[in-house]
């Protein structure tokens, strides 16, 4: 019986990379992930300037449908396309990745509980809480380093995630069967989830 893992915090939590470290410990045959950033929608209809008007931390900036379209499909056996996305231009990118079924399915991102029906496809919801201050200085890093943002960009999309965050991502840690502290030792904390998973009645 195929399960579906879902991991949500707000924006630096560490959620990524406990989703990276659950990963590698379960082994590339034994799961599979799906993360929710993938899904965002195309905008290379608008202009660049327009682009960076979007609030990328509100639920409507993601193809939420095909994201539970997928999950679906991955938990009856189906392999899926997952879309890719290039954040330093806001386009999907021509290219997909083939993301085979596996016995466990782990989905991470801010948004993957922000609606009831995402909710209904996790069978464990996860929510990594973490200091803001630490969570900011992993955003100004990330955004620096990995999308090419400056500081002015970085703190405008920063407000708004903590703004959506408060109004969408909350949902999850209301409803989450775990909450893990993202400022811990990584490997601390992926084993704590890793005995949770294994040891865990089914509800």
């Amino acid at each position: 019986m195929r399960r579906v893992i879902a991991i949500a915090g707000a924006s630096g939590s560490g959620k990524s990379t406990l989703a990276a470290a659950l990963l590698e410990a379960m082994g590339n045959g034994g799961a599979a992930l799906l993360p929710i950033d993938a899904y965002y929608h195309d905008l290379s209809h608008l202009a660049p300037e327009d682009r960076e008007a979007v609030n990328f931390d509100h639920p409507d900036a993601l193809d939420l449908d095909l994201f539970a379209t997928h999950i679906e499909a991955l938990r009856s056996g189906q392999a899926v396309e997952c879309p890719t996305y290039d954040f330093t231009t806001h386009c999907r990118r021509s290219e997909t990745v083939n993301i085979p079924a596996r016995e466990t399915i782990l989905l991470e991102g801010i948004l993957v509980a922000c609606r009831a029906d995402l909710r209904a496809l996790a069978d464990r919801l996860i929510f990594v809480a973490t200091d803001v201050a630490l969570r900011h200085s992993r955003r100004v890093y990330r955004d620096q380093h990995e999308r090419g943002r400056d500081l002015a960009s970085i703190e405008r999309f920063w407000a708004r995630a903590e703004d959506t965050f408060a109004a969408w991502g909350t949902l999850a840690e209301e409803g989450a069967d775990l909450v893990v502290d993202g400022s811990d030792d990584l490997e601390a904390m992926t084993r704590l989830v890793i005995d949770y998973l294994s040891y865990k009645p089914d509800r």
